[in-house]
């Protein structure tokens, strides 16, 4: 009967713990080094697990490629004021990030930059850059109670 008892606490303790099944950043891109391209968006996808921009890049020589840009997940981005015209077909942008591992014309993107010079982050692998987040989500809830707090005084 005890054997039981520890084989039903173990699996409990087991299924209690939240399952993550999500790759590391460095499988995909190289992670200690930075490029900057600079393209055209074709598409803007503000999806989980990973919010994507496809654009055009056109080299010196006439030479247009195809990239992709992997970004946070949808919820955190949406967090951070994100919404699915944040980006739009048409739009100059300059991406600086992380290389693809495997070459390809892929960047995990650190922040962006639009023509007009505002910055855009939301990288997936920065540095800092979900405590940043986190911190910014707790100063607006702050300021949301202080708010509160101010209009009904009691």
């Amino acid at each position: 009967m005890s054997e039981n008892r520890v084989v039903i606490v173990t699996m409990a303790l087991f299924w209690s713990f939240p399952c993550y099944s999500h790759h590391n950043a460095a499988s995909h891109y190289v992670l200690d080094q930075t490029i900057t391209i600079t393209g055209t968006v074709t598409q803007f996808r503000l999806i989980n697990p990973h919010a994507r921009i496809y654009l055009d890049v056109a080299h010196e020589s006439g030479v247009i490629e195809n990239w992709m840009a992997e970004g946070n997940a949808a919820g955190i981005l949406k967090r951070r004021g994100w919404t699915s015209d944040s980006l739009k077909p048409g739009d100059l942008i300059e991406i600086t990030g992380r290389p693809a591992r495997d070459g390809g014309n892929k960047i995990d993107w650190e922040l962006i930059r639009l023509e007009d010079g505002t910055v855009l982050r939301g990288g997936n692998t920065v540095g800092g850059e979900r405590e940043r987040q986190l911190d910014e989500l707790e100063e607006r809830r702050s300021q949301r109670q202080e708010s509160r707090e101010t209009d009904n005084p009691h």
